[in-house]
This record gives C-alpha cells, structure tokens and sequence, in this order.
C-alpha cells in the first residue's frame, strides 16, 4: 500500500459486500445497516464513488463471474461469510465478560462501529492505516448513529509495518489494560511478515496479558489442498503493491499458537460458513484457502 492512499484490498472487499446485497442471490447475508454503512464508506471518496457506479453497469455479474475465475473462485461470497463468523464469535466474547474490542486493520468494515452503537460499556477502538482509516471515520461521522451520539469508536492510526502497535497502544488514552479484551485482525496476518505477525502476538501479550482473546484470520499457502485460490492472485497482489507474504495450513496452527503462549479455541473455514450461514436451496461455488481462528493467551 501507498503511504498516502488507502488500500485498493479494503475497497475490493468493500465493493464485493454491496454487491452481493445489491444483485446476488445471496442478499440475505447482508443485514440492511451494513450495506448502508457500505454504501456511505464508498460513496465518501472518488475511488468509492465509482466502485459503486460499477456495481449497475450491464454485465457486472458476468464480469464479477469472470474475475474470481482467475484469481480466486468464490471469493466474495467468502469476503460475506467470514465477516459473518467474525460478527457471531465478536458478540459471543462480548456476552461472554469483554469489555475491550480492539480491532487491528479493520479497513472499511463497520462491525466496531456498530457493535460501539449497541454496547456502550464495552471500549472499543479501531487502529488501522491512517489513509484507509480516514475516509471511514469521516464518513460516518456523517451517520444517523453518530448524529444521535451512539457511536463511540475511538480511532488510532497505525502503520503495522513502520510502527509499533505496543507502544501506539501504550500511549493512547482510550486503552485501558486492565479490562478483559478481545483483538480483532481481520485479512490483515496475509501482508505481514512472520516476523511481524509474532510481533502482534508478542504485543497483545504485553498490553493485555493472560485471557485476552486473539480472532484473526489467516490464508493457506498457494498449494494447499485446502485451497482454491490461482496462481494469478499472487502476481496481481504483488502488481498493486499489496504482496502476499504470511501463510500456515490450518493443521500446523495449533503448533503455532502454543509458541505463541496461545491456546486455539476454534478454526472456522469454508465448511463451517456453509453450515452456519448458507441457504441449503441456494447453491453457490465458495471459496476455500482462509480461515479463522479465535485464540486465548494462556
């Protein structure tokens, strides 16, 4: 990524959201307020301005169709499903005694913002790239839920691979180290070195300690029998500047948290979203090659 210009990877996914609630089948997977809070993000910048334009010219379908047949077949349906997954073990720590949410890299998703709308006792921050976080925070500041002051997302800017997240955490007002805490990183682990993913994990340690819950998600290596993904994803990430550089197959994960001072809770993969969320009478071709994991500091 650019440092002044914000991911072309959040404006993908993005975009993909409002179109399966706009001309999918699939529409059922989108709640109303999300494709809302979609729809304001991408209508804040020139760029989102015209991912949406895209989305009611002829032939979108087919040439949606026909780019996840190169790159990655079922993609974004899956960008739908995991955000889903995401959502459900979100709230599940919430009622289960969280009171902190710190999402890492959050790009344009809304789910802290909205969460912050209906649990004003839990502290919830969002710390991502400051270009990518601008335009979202701008935008919905501008929202009914934050016109009537229900929302209450505090907002650090961070570059995870120019600066440390421990100490931008550390000197942050709004952080508060002694509450229980879940971390979020969604589609973030995959542009990180593993050097700088056991970074994150050594941070979160540092600030929040035994009990705080880790969910993330991570991608299989190209090659995986677990995946679907082309061979010319990875030539077309690395053209826009935005390279695939961390992988682990879903088996050796448990290995790895161990190292990390982690126990795994869950994995949750393309079989799991299928069962929890899909529509038996409404086949789709899904993606298979991410899953995520939810992990608790020991």
């Amino acid at each position: 990524m650019k440092e002044d210009t914000a991911s072309s990877t959040a404006y993908t996914v993005l975009q993909g959201l409002v179109y399966v609630a706009r001309r999918t089948q699939h529409s059922y997977l989108v709640p109303e307020n999300v494709k809302r809070l979609g729809e304001c993000v991408l209508s804040a910048s020139e760029e989102g301005r015209a991912r949406l334009a895209e989305l009611d010219k002829p032939f979108v379908e087919l040439k949606a169709s026909i780019r996840e047949f190169i790159f990655l077949p079922g993609i974004t349906l899956h960008y739908i499903l995991r955000k889903r997954c995401i959502e459900d073990k979100a709230r599940a720590a919430i009622a289960g005694g969280v009171t902190q949410v710190i999402s890492l890299g959050a790009g344009y998703d809304s789910l802290v913002f909205r969460l912050s709308c209906e649990f004003p006792d839990v502290n919830f921050i969002e710390i991502d790239h400051p270009a990518t976080q601008k335009f979202k925070a701008d935008a919905f500041d501008k929202t009914p839920e934050s016109q009537a002051g229900l929302a209450r997302v505090n907002y650090l800017s961070v570059d995870f691979t120019h600066q440390n997240i421990e100490d931008r955490l550390r000197g942050f007002d709004h952080f508060d180290p002694s509450r229980p805490t879940l971390f979020i990183s969604e589609g973030v682990t995959v542009y990180l070195t593993e050097e700088e993913v056991t970074h994150m994990f050594t941070s979160i340690r540092n600030l929040s300690g035994v009990g705080t819950q880790f969910l993330f998600t991570v991608v299989e290596p190209h090659g995986s029998p677990r995946s679907n993904t082309r061979k010319a994803l990875a030539w077309y990430l690395k053209f826009i500047g935005e390279p695939l550089k961390w992988t682990m197959e879903a088996p050796h994960m448990e290995a790895f948290l161990k190292k990390q001072g982690c126990k795994l809770h869950s994995i949750d993969a393309t079989e799991q979203f299928r069962e929890k969320y899909m529509s038996p009478e409404r086949r789709a071709r899904l993606h298979h090659g991410e899953y995520v994991v939810l992990a608790e500091f020991a």
